[in-house]
């Protein structure tokens, strides 16, 4: 069975991979989820350091589907449909750390520059 997995810069989705044995799909997220990973990145002082490539990380692969890139591609959409512009603000401005991750259900993050 396949396994999917999402490639992030700290809590900011960019990539998702599937594999099967030395089969691999992947999808790179959007234009907007590239620069928000550069923007947060730049936002933190990572841009450019060996910090900003020691902040990458792997999820947890889990089971899907054995049609890889479709799979792949389904899970992307799905990430795409998650994050609203505004998310992926709220986000950048918190470094690239999504607060929402470890609150409990209904309860809104802070915002950290108090323009939101």
């Amino acid at each position: 069975m396949a396994k999917l997995i999402t490639i992030s810069w700290r809590d900011l989705p960019a990539q998702v991979l599937v594999k099967s044995g030395r089969e691999t799909a992947k999808v790179q997220l959007s234009h907007r989820f590239q620069e928000a990973v550069d923007r947060a990145a730049m936002r933190a002082g990572k841009a450019g350091s060996d910090a900003y490539l020691a902040d990458w990380k792997r999820s947890e692969p889990r089971r899907c589907g054995d049609n890889l890139q479709a799979e792949a591609q389904m899970e992307a959409d799905r990430i795409e449909a998650r994050y609203s512009d505004a998310d992926l603000l709220r986000i950048i401005r918190a470094h690239g750390v999504d607060e929402t991750l470890a609150l409990p259900a209904g309860v809104a993050p802070a915002d950290p520059d108090g323009t939101a």
